[in-house]
């Protein structure tokens, strides 16, 4: 069920450069996928409770291989894998037989007449499809089970975004479970019918690697977001004021998204002996690989308001601001000692394009704003 993968010279050059297109993007989800079913496969060999369950997956995959994809490709089922092959590996909390779950999606994805044997629950999610809401126990049959479907935004061209209500992640997310959905379609609609004109590369890359957009809590000061790794293809987010904040933050995490994958493909840094690096997008120091991960993001960053910056002088400052940060920090990772040789090719490719931009003109004043900037977040970051 999993085959190799491989990523050209070229889609890696482009992805170093902060794009890649939707052809890189493919590939990554696909290698995404190709984990999470040696993840699964993990768990069957290490608990027959779900072997039942992976026999349906897998002749469901052979009846409907595109639908079942769609459903692997599903960030719950991503970090489902993920947290019950941590969990079989330490021998302790692990829920395997909850792959009925899964399996169930795929059964009425790909319409198979089947009965599984569920664990008792008082309801549970069908991945890529919504949510069973009264208790189950026991043999059933699929077609038995009534569920709720997952609230879905439709921005145009076949695009579609689930707007998933997420339980079990880090209580720091602040996950909103009575986002207003009604209201997530309009801003949402609208930032991307921004990006659909004005940044056509980004959509498409936004629109081949995330599938699921998870709502936050407002966060005091501004909006918050976040990509976790092991939900692969969902953006966590909390509802900006305007189209334009919504916007360049699905710019920002697509670029997590991306890395996320990558990292999964290529080591990308040394064992790292704990060091910590000023972040000039945060307030406390960060390791390496969070250096990395804020660099890239912060290079898409730059990129949005690059082709953003006519629109208002705002748009100046902010492209200043970022593309002398990430500039910056590609310096630090290069002289840290702490990348691979994949690891330095993919961050000269980041500091090539950002030194580019640094020769672009900016209007003096935003030029100035920016370093301001730049100067107080550095003298309150690294205060005593």
């Amino acid at each position: 069920m999993t085959r190799p993968h491989s990523l050209s010279g070229a889609d890696f050059a482009a992805l170093a450069r902060g794009g890649g297109g939707t052809g890189a993007v493919r590939a990554l989800v696909a290698a995404r996928r190709s984990r999470t079913l040696l993840l699964l496969r993990f768990v069957v060999g290490r608990d027959p409770s779900a072997r039942q369950a992976f026999e349906v997956l897998a002749e469901a995959r052979r009846v409907a291989p595109a639908e079942v994809e769609r459903l692997l490709d599903d960030p719950a089922v991503s970090a489902w894998a993920t947290r019950t092959a941590v969990a079989l590996g330490r021998g302790r909390g692990a829920r395997p037989a909850e792959l009925a779950h899964v399996a169930a999606a795929a059964a009425v994805r790909a319409g198979l007449d089947v009965a599984l044997d569920f664990p008792a629950s008082d309801g549970f999610p069908l991945p890529s499809l919504g949510h069973v809401d009264r208790p189950v126990r026991g043999t059933v049959r699929v077609d038995r089970l009534e569920w709720r479907p997952t609230p879905e935004i439709a921005v145009g061209g076949g695009v579609v975004f689930r707007l998933e209500r997420w339980s079990g992640v880090p209580d720091a997310l602040r996950v909103d479970p009575r986002a207003d959905v009604a209201r997530w379609r309009e801003r949402v609609t609208a930032a991307w019918d921004l990006l659909a004109l004005r940044h056509p590369a980004v959509a498409e890359e936004v629109a081949a690697a995330v599938t699921v957009l998870a709502p936050l809590r407002s966060a005091e000061g501004g909006m918050s977001s976040a990509t976790l790794g092991d939900a692969f293809g969902c953006v966590f987010l909390s509802l900006g004021p305007d189209a334009r904040s919504v916007a360049v933050t699905l710019a920002h995490e697509v670029q997590h998204t991306k890395l996320v994958a990558l990292m999964d493909l290529f080591p990308l840094l040394r064992p790292d002996p704990g060091r910590r690096f000023y972040a000039p997008w945060r307030d406390d120091p960060r390791p390496l690989a969070g250096l990395l991960h804020g660099t890239y993001a912060h290079l898409g960053v730059a990129g949005f308001w690059r082709r953003e910056r006519e629109a208002d002088e705002d748009g100046h400052v902010e492209f200043a601001r970022w593309r002398t940060a990430a500039l910056d920090t590609t310096a630090t990772m290069l002289g840290s000692g702490g990348l691979t040789a994949i690891g330095r090719d993919l961050v000269t490719g980041m500091a090539e394009v950002l030194a580019e931009w640094a020769d672009e003109p900016v209007p003096p004043a935003a030029l100035e704003r920016a370093r301001a900037l730049a100067d107080e977040h550095r003298r309150l970051a690294t205060a005593p």
